[in-house]
C-alpha cells in the first residue's frame, strides 16, 4: 500500500510539476530584499528562522531529487531516510541568499528531469523504511506540498 501524502490538502488536484515550477518563484519574490532582521525571524516561537527555512528547502531539493534519480535508475533501490532538522542544525548559520540560489538552481535542473518522466515510471514504487511504499509521483506531490507548506510559513514571517 502506498504511504499517505503528507501535504495532500495543500496540493489538492493541482499538477505537482506545475507547482514545483511556480512555488520557488513565489518564495524568491517574497524574500527578495530581506535584511538580516527578516532572515532571523520565525513564524512562531521556537521554530526555524526564515534563513533556516530556505536552507531546509535547498536540502530537501537535494535529498528528494536524489531519491527520484535513484528510483529511476537503480534496481532494488531502497530509500535512505535522513533527518532534515539535523541537516539544518549542522549548517546553521548559512547565508540565506546562497541557500536560496542553490534551491532555485537545483529546482530548475530537477524540473527538466521531472518533465521527462513518463507516467508509468512516475508510478514506480520504492520501499521507504519509515513510510512504507512510496512512488516517484508520491515524491513529486510531497515536494510540491512541502514547498507550499514552507511558503505559508515564510508569508507569516513577512507579515510580522
Amino acid at each position: 500500500m502506498l504511504a499517505s501524502l503528507p501535504y495532500a490538502h495543500l496540493v489538492g488536484s493541482q499538477n505537482p510539476v506545475a507547482l514545483l515550477a511556480s512555488t520557488p518563484t513565489r518564495i524568491a519574490e517574497l524574500v527578495r530584499g530581506w535584511d538580516a532582521s527578516h532572515w532571523s525571524r520565525t513564524y512562531a516561537p521556537g521554530k526555524w528562522t526564515a534563513a533556516q527555512l530556505i536552507l531546509h528547502l535547498a536540502h530537501d531539493e537535494i535529498g528528494w531529487c536524489n531519491r527520484v534519480r535513484l528510483a529511476l535508475t537503480v534496481d532494488g533501490y531502497v530509500v535512505q531516510p535522513y533527518d532534515g532538522a539535523r541537516w539544518v542544525a549542522r549548517e546553521t548559520p548559512t547565508d540565506p541568499e546562497t541557500a536560496l540560489a542553490a534551491y532555485l538552481a537545483l529546482r530548475r535542473l530537477n524540473l527538466v528531469l521531472y518533465a521527462r518522466i513518463p507516467s508509468e515510471q512516475r508510478a514506480r514504487r520504492v520501499p521507504h523504511p519509515e513510510l512504507g511504499e512510496i512512488s516517484i509521483d508520491w515524491i513529486l506531490h510531497t515536494l510540491a506540498g512541502h514547498d507550499l507548506h514552507h511558503l505559508r510559513q515564510l508569508e507569516a514571517i513577512a507579515a510580522r
